[in-house]
């Protein structure tokens, strides 16, 4: 049988949620039906070179600008030389240029990714993305909230919706390694409580609101430590928030880090504290796979992932008193944490799994392409 050539189209590959669902799909579909390959339309990044290592097929495209109409043509001539079956886009500057060129092209199957609730999207925008819907079979949406976005406030046709849940691997979140060694490594006492969070240094994701809720938390509880793992551009303000706060010494800027499972055994709860919007989160997916009571924010698709009272809390977004008191919750009854991370692993497994999230994608393409052979 003749293997499905897909390609993934985005703006870049840093590291991100977006760029880790990307990497899981180019190297987890099964390699005897799908040929897969990735083109980063403007530049490339870590993720990009991981892939490159593993020998995903990778391009760098070096496209600034989507809506130039020579570069449209352009990627319209390399799409058709590559004989794409499917073209699957992510972002809204890849999904511009991409369908536009793919369409031009003649690729016969269109797919484009949705990965969270762009409220901040303009006039311009929301037209672009319901135009080239109608050029689009099948819109994925990482959550039902996503899916609501695209077909409330984007105004698509809900029969071109279907939502796909992120998923992690099942065994790499599952840690044997000594806790306290971790502590160590990390500069953290034995004896210290560890809360911390996983996302990059981005306004929406709200750890100003997490800073504001430590000194609270350490009123409560003085030993507790602070991990805040990622990086971005508002590394700088948070550190100089911590200062004024008075509590610098209790956070740890870890920056980027590729050993993710590690640092979640370390903690004793994981805060993600997103305040305007979430697509799904995938730094909470692994919280649960690790078995993490889990404190987040009521917002975007995360209700979908976190039972409130069971497997961790749910809190409203820009609250740090709010925040505070759940975490404060959750560490002075440290079985009930311990029972409410055993019930994330179990609603992980049953429902953002990688291998759940990878079968969904394999049948999308499949029945897509075999509904494009019976109607021609």
């Amino acid at each position: 049988m003749k293997k499905v050539k897909v390609l993934h189209l985005v703006e870049d590959l840093k590291i991100g949620g977006l760029e880790r669902v990307i990497a899981d799909i180019a190297q987890g579909l099964d390699k005897k039906k799908f040929e897969v390959g990735v083109w980063c339309v403007a530049r490339g990044g870590e993720v990009a070179t991981e892939l490159e290592e593993k020998g995903i097929e990778v391009e760098i495209l070096g496209i600034f600008n989507c809506y130039n109409p020579c570069r449209i043509v352009r990627i319209a001539w390399l799409l058709k030389k590559s004989k794409a079956d499917i073209v699957h886009t992510h972002g809204y500057f890849a999904s511009v240029i991409g369908r536009t060129a793919a369409k031009i092209a003649g690729v016969p199957i269109l797919i484009h990714h949705m990965h969270s609730t762009y409220w901040e999207y303009r006039k311009r925008h929301i037209f672009f993305e319901r135009f080239l819907s109608l050029l689009t079979q099948k819109v994925v949406c990482c959550s039902k909230a996503v899916e609501n976005f695209v077909t409330g406030h984007l105004k698509v046709n809900p029969s071109k919706t279907i939502v796909v849940y992120n998923g992690v691997d099942e065994e790499e979140f599952i840690s044997t390694k000594d806790k306290s060694a971790l502590k160590t490594r990390l500069g953290i006492q034995s004896t210290d409580l560890v809360v911390g969070t996983v996302s990059s240094l981005y306004h929406h994701k709200g750890h100003q609101y997490l800073l504001q809720a430590v000194p609270l938390v350490l009123a409560a509880f003085p030993s507790t430590k602070f991990l805040i793992v990622g990086d971005g551009p508002l590394r700088k303000k948070l550190e100089d928030q911590a200062k004024d706060l008075n509590i610098a010494v209790h956070l740890i800027f870890t920056g980027r880090r590729k050993d993710i499972p590690d640092l979640l055994s370390a903690m004793d709860i994981f805060v993600l504290p997103s305040c305007s919007r979430e697509g799904l989160g995938i730094s909470i997916i692994e919280a649960m796979a690790s078995e993490k009571p889990v404190v987040a924010t009521e917002i975007g698709g995360i209700p979908e992932l976190v039972a409130n009272e069971e497997t961790g809390y749910l809190v409203p977004p820009q609250n740090p008193y709010a925040l505070a008191k759940a975490i404060v919750d959750l560490l002075k009854s440290p079985q009930r944490a311990k029972e409410m991370g055993r019930r994330g692993r179990t609603r992980f497994e049953e429902k953002f799994t990688k291998r759940k999230m990878l079968s969904e994608v394999e049948y999308l393409y499949l029945s897509l392409m075999k509904q494009r052979k019976q109607s021609g």
